[in-house]
C-alpha cells in the first residue's frame, strides 16, 4: 500500500470503513444518508467506497462536489458527472451546461440552474428506469452557505430541492451528503432539511484497524515486515487512529528511515506529532482549527476562541458551571448562562468539543495539544 498523504485514497485501500460502508448501503432503501464528522476523518474517502459499492449493486451513481461559488457551476459539474455515467445522454447534457454557464448576469444563471436542476434529477431518474438513481454530494452546505449569503432562504431552497426530490421519488431515489461545515452554519432550518434520512457518524477507525493500516503502510515504504509490525501500534496510537494522521506519522518515520539516520522505537513516535505541532510551516495544517473561526462564528469568533482556551487548559473535563466561573474571572463577554450553553452546543456540533454526561473536552487530544500551542 502507497502513501497518500492528505490525497484521494482509492477506495480498494481504504481501511477500516466496512462496517460505515454497509451502513450507508443499508441506508439507500430509505433515501440515503447524511456523513457527520470532523474533517480529516475520511468522509469522502467513504462516500468513494459507497460509489464503488453501489455501482456494482446497479444503481445510477452521480457524485459530484458542491464546494462552487455558484448554483449553475454545480447544476453544470452534476450534468457532467451524469454525461460520465450515461454516455447516451452527453450531447443534451453538454448543451445544458454551455445553457448554464452562459450569459453576463450571474443572478439570472442561478436562477435558470434552480429550475434546471429539477429538470436534471427528474430525467435522471426516468431514464434510470428500474435503477436506482444514487446523488452523492460533497460539500453540500458550502454551496449552501454560500448562496444563503448571497440571498437569504436560496440556500434553504436548494436543500430543501433535494429533500423534495427524496420524497417525491421514494425508493427509486437516495442521496448522500456530506460536507466540511455543518448544515446549522447554513440557516437555523438548513437541519430541518436532513431530518428525513440518517445521519452517519464517521469518526477514527478502530484500533486494531488503524495499526494495520500503520503496518501497511510502512511495510510499503521499505521497511521489514517485523518492524513495520513493531511501529505500527504506536503509529496509530500517537495519530489517534485517524487516517489522515497516520499517513502523515508515517510519511515522517519513512523520511527519518530514508535520510540514513535511523528506524524510530515506538517510544518516540508521539515526538513527531510534537514536531508537527511545532513546525512554523504547519505540515498537518491544524492552525486551520483557529483560522476557521472567523468563518463559523463571525462576530463572536473572538469570545469563541477564549472559551476554546479555556477548555484546552484544563486537565479534565468541565461542566458549564465551572466554565461559567472562569468565563466570569477572566472577563470574557458572556451574558448568561444560557449564552454560554449555546456556546458549547456550537462547538460539539463542529467537532471541537465532545459531550460526556453534564461535562466536555476537547473532542481530540491531538488538537487540544495543538490549540494551546497555536494560541501560545
Amino acid at each position: 500500500m502507497s502513501l497518500v498523504v492528505g490525497g484521494i485514497v482509492q477506495p480498494d485501500d481504504v481501511v477500516g470503513r466496512i462496517r460505515d460502508a454497509e451502513a450507508v448501503i443499508d441506508s439507500l432503501p430509505g433515501s440515503g444518508a447524511v456523513l457527520v464528522g470532523d474533517r480529516r476523518h475520511g468522509k469522502t474517502s467513504l462516500s468513494r467506497v459507497v460509489q464503488r459499492d453501489a455501482r456494482r449493486l446497479g444503481a445510477v451513481v452521480i457524485a459530484a462536489s458542491a464546494e462552487r461559488e455558484t448554483y449553475a457551476e454545480f447544476v453544470a459539474a452534476l450534468a457532467a458527472e451524469l454525461a460520465n455515467a450515461e454516455p447516451a445522454w452527453a450531447q443534451e447534457l453538454s448543451r445544458l451546461r454551455v445553457t448554464l454557464t452562459a450569459g453576463p448576469v450571474r443572478v439570472e444563471r442561478d436562477g435558470r440552474a434552480a429550475a434546471a436542476l429539477d429538470q436534471l434529477l427528474e430525467r435522471a431518474v426516468d431514464r434510470a428506469g428500474h435503477r436506482q438513481v444514487v446523488l452523492f454530494i460533497d460539500e453540500v452546505t458550502v454551496l449552501a452557505r454560500n448562496l444563503e449569503r448571497q440571498e437569504r432562504g436560496s440556500g434553504d431552497s436548494f436543500l430543501h430541492t433535494l429533500r423534495r426530490f427524496r420524497q417525491e421519488h421514494g425508493a427509486a431515489v437516495a442521496t448522500v451528503l456530506s460536507g466540511s461545515i455543518g448544515f446549522h452554519h447554513v440557516s437555523p432550518d438548513a437541519p430541518s432539511t436532513v431530518n428525513d434520512i440518517r445521519k452517519i457518524t464517521v469518526g477514527p477507525i478502530r484500533a486494531d484497524h488503524a495499526a494495520y493500516l500503520a503496518e501497511c503502510l510502512l511495510f510499503g515504504g521499505g521497511l521489514s515486515a517485523e518492524t513495520a509490525h513493531h511501529l505500527a501500534p504506536a503509529v496509530a496510537e500517537a495519530g489517534e487512529n485517524v487516517p489522515y494522521y497516520i499517513q502523515h506519522l508515517v510519511a515522517a518515520s519513512l523520511a527519518m528511515y530514508r535520510g540514513g539516520r535511523r528506524i524510530l522505537s515506538p517510544a518516540e513516535v508521539p515526538d513527531l506529532v510534537t514536531a508537527a505541532i511545532e513546525d512554523p510551516t504547519d505540515p498537518w495544517d491544524l492552525r486551520h482549527y483557529r483560522d476557521r473561526l472567523a468563518h463559523y462564528y463571525g462576530d463572536d469568533a473572538p469570545v469563541i476562541a477564549k472559551l476554546l482556551d479555556i477548555y484546552a487548559h484544563a486537565p479534565a473535563p468541565l461542566d458549564v458551571d465551572e466554565v461559567l466561573a472562569q468565563v466570569r474571572s477572566t472577563g470574557i463577554p458572556i451574558g448568561e448562562r444560557d449564552e454560554l450553553v449555546s456556546f458549547i452546543e456550537r462547538l460539539e456540533l463542529d467537532h471541537y468539543l465532545v459531550r460526556t454526561g453534564d461535562r466536555d473536552r476537547f473532542a481530540s487530544a491531538l488538537v487540544q495539544r495543538a490549540w494551546r500551542a497555536i494560541r501560545r
